[in-house]
């Protein structure tokens, strides 16, 4: 049957108007190859899925990898799209064919070499006729022109079909596969398939089945195929939208992951603390209970020797008495010397020593009561049953009282509860001073933060027209107005800093209470990590920190008992000093002034990427920190393979170095590293046995010395001065800190006044460029620490991670929100130059950002484990 629709064509030149034309496009010939064998389509067949592939093709699909041939009623899976397709008894034959391929190959076949195929010449065709569906000759061109049997047939020239403005198509006839020889010329409308003539006698009989000539029905079908492509295209739309949503959801999912991961790294540290704390306290008590017990020993030591020193002493003089003495002599000293032995045998001290000290622990307590504190994860499930839950007590609640509010957590963080509520430890603060969860205050309910006492000296405040749980601040003697009860705004560092300042303060003069569970205490700024939905929350936290922390250093009279809080200051700000100049705090207040887009965001192309996952030579672990050596080659600290990998510029490994392990010379989860310009000398974070550790190596990887950081909780930036000065920041207490390669401490300061949590750093001349992370922007400082001014905003720079500073001065802050690599460039003064884009690869988590000196752009994506370096940007 296949023969026969391949030796005849017929029903005529059909012009396709405005369905499209058949004429062969450069898109169209890519549609004439097969995907499978790019070659041209022989046979071609269709899929369900509506590929196309060669019959051929298609039967080897059906083979599996020993060689046998698949059983027909098995399904094969397209190449392309992955969905399954059913093969007919038939195998790979019995598919439907793609009759208009087939049109298009004839129609490219003009241009070639055809042959008559109404008689046995195989004279070259020079027409057709489309009445009889054959290519003609001369000669029986001409008889089609001169004989009556061909009368009215229809005869188009090749020359006339090729020069033809409107491509015409070349249809051939289908057959009916069931009667030979029967072109297809019914279409049934129950069963949607064509008929022949036979077929309508047989199995689709009139008054039975209702058919239609294929004539008449082609409008009817062809609104319906419309239909479908309108609904398709609809639904695309649809779909390319929620695909634009599931990106976003995608990018928050990956955000959420990341804070929760910085949740549970911080409640982890804090813990840790509390354990080191008590720790302290054990070998505190342990030296105390060993001291007394060995003095004990030790007295008694020195009892025992005095004892046995004049029992010595008694014995010699009786001895020597009774080998030298008369009886008279005797008769003398003899009460003298019983005397004294009676004495000494009489007070001879107990020599029975009966000491215990060992220390007993719980450890399965202690793993129950970790496994209930530390925290527990908050999903979409669990928020609806919270709020099921809290609409319930509301209810219960406002029937019983206006007086009391229902109990708002404070840790009320998006994913993950951090500390347990009921082990917070009592901090003296202010008297009357309506805090969030403050008991004692008229009016004011508990939130959530049971036990806040008082500090002497303040007076109590009224709580009379106000929010539930807000006070008025403005009727505390000698304290403004605090505004911004109305809405939240977000909290500032400023306010971070002082409740820190205080949450210190109150740990010196309160004991812990007897009844403290094995939970650990943390600061006020941790529990307010995660609670800044309650504006009662966070004016009451505020003008608290105000009461405790301003006076006395910003001019306010009126509040006692906080004289001591002038000695306390941030690491490296000298007491007496205020805690904000007047050019600082103004660069706090204000926010950084939106810029202006010019345009869309100019897509970068990736030049090259290596890496994946593993630990075998070029692959990488959960990588960290990169940086370029002086040859440009791209040193990356592969985290999770505990090694430094060096490549070349063009991205060829070149050596690793380091053996796993805390000691000195090894590395363990190295986060970090930098080149010293002048030597080529390695500088590595690491964890080593403390939280940050730092040690050189030799430009060959060889190990040299160790630096002692340990004031650095986690090191979030590294970079090397042009004098060979190192510097860090430590991203849990925002501090940048200056050391020499022989590991002096020159300098430090502290930043977390002017920014919420470092990310990344770089070094232009005198100028510190750090990114915040949280803060959306960058945060300029001199050598010496000074603010400068804020480079960047949310929504241009969202959760920077990578700078870097340009031959030229530009600034280039990288971020990947949105898995999409983003790239903003800037004046060194803060305007907005041009953004750049990289949509061709999904990112996650990109660490760092280097500029070559071809201005190629190098980072590192994290979780992807793989180095990117893109092309050139146009940095003016």
């Amino acid at each position: 049957m296949e023969e026969i629709n391949g030796d005849l064509y017929g029903d005529g030149l059909v012009s396709l108007g405005d369905e499209g034309s058949l004429e062969s496009t450069d898109s169209g010939k890519q549609e004439q190859n097969c995907k499978i064998c790019d070659n041209k389509l022989c046979s071609p067949r269709v899929l369900s899925c509506l590929h196309i592939f060669c019959e051929a093709c298609i039967d080897k699909l059906m083979v599996n990898e020993a060689g046998d041939s698949l059983k027909y009623d098995l399904a094969v899976e397209c190449p392309l799209c992955k969905q399954e397709t059913k093969i007919p008894a038939g195998g790979a034959a019995s598919l439907p064919s793609d009759y208009v391929i087939t049109n298009i190959l004839d129609v490219s076949s003009m241009d070639q070499s055809v042959v008559c195929t109404c008689c046995k010449s195989k004279e070259p065709a020079v027409a057709r006729c489309t009445d009889c569906s054959h290519f003609l000759c001369s000669n029986c061109n001409s008889a089609h022109e001169f004989m009556r049997c061909f009368e009215n047939h229809r005869v188009v020239p090749f020359d006339a079909l090729r020069s033809s403005k409107e491509k015409s198509a070349v249809h051939k006839p289908i057959f009916c596969s069931r009667h030979v020889g029967e072109s297809l010329k019914f279409y049934c409308c129950e069963c949607e398939v064509g008929a022949c003539t036979e077929c309508l006698t047989v199995d689709h009989k009139v008054g039975e089945h209702r058919c239609e000539r294929i004539v008449d029905a082609e409008p009817s079908l062809r609104a319906e195929l419309r239909n479908f492509i309108v609904e398709g295209n609809a639904r695309a739309v649809t779909a390319g939208s929620a695909s634009a949503r599931l990106d976003d959801a995608l990018g928050d999912l990956q955000r959420q992951r990341d804070e929760a991961e910085n949740v549970i790294n911080e409640a982890f540290h804090a813990y840790k603390a509390a354990l080191e704390r008590r720790r302290e306290k054990a070998l505190e008590e342990l030296e105390r209970l060993h001291k007394e017990r060995e003095l004990k020993v030790m007295d008694l030591f020195d009892r025992v020797d005095k004892t046995v020193q004049r029992i010595d002493c008694a014995c010699k003089f009786a001895a020597r008495l009774l080998r030298r003495g008369d009886g008279t002599e005797i008769v003398m000293l003899k009460k003298t010397v019983a005397s004294q032995f009676a004495r000494l045998l009489e007070g001879a001290p107990e020599f029975d020593v009966d000491y215990s000290l060992e220390f007993v622990t719980k450890m399965e307590k202690f793993d129950a009561v970790t496994d209930e504190t530390f925290g527990t994860f908050r999903t979409e499930a669990t928020k609806a049953e919270e709020r099921k839950r809290l609409s319930e007590s509301s209810a219960i609640v406002s029937v019983a009282s206006n007086a009391h509010s229902p109990a708002v957590s404070v840790t009320n963080a998006p994913v993950f509860d951090d500390f347990p509520l009921g082990n917070v430890r009592r901090v003296t603060g202010v008297t009357g001073v309506g805090m969030v969860g403050v008991p004692g205050v008229g009016g004011v309910p508990t939130m959530g933060v049971p036990g806040v006492g008082s500090v002497p000296g303040v007076g109590p405040v009224a709580n009379t027209g106000v929010l539930p749980g807000v006070v008025n601040v403005n009727n505390v003697p000698g304290v403004g107005a605090v505004t911004g009860v109305g809405g939240v705004p977000a909290l500032p560092s400023m306010v971070e800093y002082n409740l820190q300042q205080l949450a210190s303060i109150a740990e010196k003069d309160v004991p812990p209470p007897t009844h403290a569970s094995p939970a650990p205490s943390f600061t006020l700024a941790e529990l307010l990590a995660g609670d800044l939905n309650s504006p009662q929350a966070y004016n009451n936290l505020q003008a608290l920190a105000k009461l405790g922390l301003n006076t006395e250093v910003n001019g306010y009279g009126g509040v006692g008992a906080v004289s001591s809080i002038s000695a306390v200051g941030p690491r490296g700000v000298s007491p007496g000093r205020p805690l904000l100049t007047a050019a600082e705090e103004a660069a706090l207040v204000a926010p950084p002034a939106p810029l202006v887009r010019a345009t869309k965001a100019t897509p970068m192309h990736i030049r090259f990427k290596f890496g994946q996952l593993g630990g075998g030579k070029g692959q990488f672990n959960s990588p960290h920190g990169f940086c370029l050596g002086n040859d440009e080659d791209i040193i990356v600290a592969d985290t999770n393979n505990h090694r430094i990998t060096v490549f070349d510029k063009s991205g060829n490994h070149k050596f690793n170095f380091g053996v796993p392990g805390k000691e000195e010379g090894q590395l363990w989860y190295p986060r970090k590293v930098a080149v010293v310009r002048a030597t080529g000398k390695f500088v590595v974070c690491d964890r080593g046995n403390e939280r940050s550790r730092m040690q050189i190596f030799t430009k060959n990887g060889h190990f040299l010395k160790k630096i002692a950081v340990r004031f650095i909780d986690i090191v979030a930036g590294l970079a090397v001065t042009a004098e060979g000065l190192i510097v860090a920041v430590d991203s849990v207490t925002p501090t940048v800190f200056i050391l020499s390669e022989e590991g002096d401490l020159m300098s430090w300061f502290d930043c977390s006044e002017c920014m919420r949590e470092p990310s990344d750093i770089a070094i232009s001349g005198k100028e510190f460029y750090v990114c915040d992370f949280k803060g959306h922007c960058v945060v300029v400082f001199d050598d010496e620490g000074r603010f400068l001014r804020r480079i960047g905003c949310e929504n241009v720079t969202n959760f920077p991670n990578g700078i870097d500073v340009s031959d030229a001065g530009d600034v280039l802050i990288g971020d990947s929100h949105g898995n999409k690599f983003h790239v903003a460039v800037f004046s060194r003064d803060g305007v907005l130059v041009s953004e750049f884009e990289c949509p061709y690869v999904k990112v996650s988590r990109c660490c760092g950002l280097k500029i070559t000196s071809e201005g190629y752009i190098v980072t590192l994506a994290k979780n992807n484990h793989h180095v990117l370096v893109l092309n050139t940007l146009y940095i003016v």
